[in-house]
């Protein structure tokens, strides 16, 4: 099995991305776990990463996040007004649902949980999650059942927040199989579900490599008996490389995997027996400052 993660991060990805992509999952027979971002795009403040963040600027050259976000988002926040994302379309949060998709909450506003959560108070964390949460409701009229943490940041404060939400489950970092999360003194009732395989933007911005490479690449990662989550974005996989992704599910089904859900990868398991782990920054190949990573030894088989 393959579980898919499809992130909603800006205005773009929502109104362009998102239907072409539940078009070509629709084609393809595969089911996705969305994750939307509710409120404004503000994907222009991002620009102070370049300063902030090691290896960000070379992922920006390497990953052409012009082609991948377009000029007019990459101004959103700053000389132009920050459009709302999903709660401003919430005929395609409805859609995602009737097709057969799970949808979770991503963020209130992506880019203020990516660059300034650790400067954030609990109160300033419980409100971006509860406008979040309110938002879904309001739309889909059942509370959300699954977190996706924007760009794999979280800190102790944050998992404080999200433990008052009876989450099925959660996906905050990156890692190779599921665990109970913990964090400096923090543990979580609910399992998380990291993503394993390392996303598109990632790979391109890996030295020599290019679109025929990082196909070739994520044709043969996923492993049977293994957790394989995949992450996308609408920015990417929905519109620059539909393309690109249309051929990569068809290579998958392939080589004999079912696409399907992240909490299809909890069917027939015992929660309660699953190990508690601690999660940790870290750094990985391609991406711009540190995310999250869950440690544990073992693994467990999906």
């Amino acid at each position: 099995m393959i579980a898919l993660k499809l992130d909603i991060d800006t205005r773009r990805g929502m109104e362009e991305g998102l239907p072409r992509l539940l078009e070509l999952l629709k084609a393809r027979g595969a089911r996705a776990s969305v994750f939307f971002s509710y409120g404004p795009d503000e994907s222009g403040k991002a620009v102070k990463r370049v300063f902030t963040r090691k290896g960000f600027l070379k992922k920006m050259f390497r990953s052409n996040a012009a082609r991948l976000y377009g000029f007019k988002t990459m101004l959103y926040g700053t000389l132009l007004p920050a459009p709302l994302v999903a709660s401003a379309l919430p005929e395609l949060v409805l859609r995602t649902c009737g097709e057969g998709h799970e949808t979770g909450v991503h963020a209130w506003s992506h880019v203020r949980w990516q660059d300034d959560l650790d400067a954030m108070s609990p109160v300033e964390i419980m409100c971006e999650l509860g406008q979040a949460v309110a938002a879904h409701k309001r739309i889909t009229g059942e509370q959300p059942a699954a977190f996706a943490a924007p760009a794999w940041k979280i800190n102790r404060k944050a998992l404080d927040e999200l433990a008052k939400y009876p989450w099925k489950y959660v996906s905050l970092a990156r890692g190779t199989a599921m665990a109970l999360p913990s964090l400096l003194g923090t543990s979580a009732p609910f399992p998380e579900i990291p993503t394993t395989l390392p996303t598109l933007d990632e790979i391109l911005a890996w030295d020599g490599m290019n679109a025929a490479g990082a196909l070739e690449y994520l044709a043969k990662a996923p492993q049977k008996g293994r957790l394989n989550v995949y992450t996308l974005h609408s920015e990417a996989e929905g519109l620059a490389y539909l393309g690109f992704f249309g051929e990569l599910l068809k290579r998958w089904r392939q080589a004999g995997f079912q696409l399907s859900t992240l909490s299809d990868t909890l069917a027939g398991m015992d929660i309660s027996k699953l190990p508690r782990a601690e999660i940790r920054d870290g750094m990985l190949p391609g991406r711009g400052g540190k995310v999250a990573v869950i440690c544990r030894v073992g693994a467990t088989e999906v």
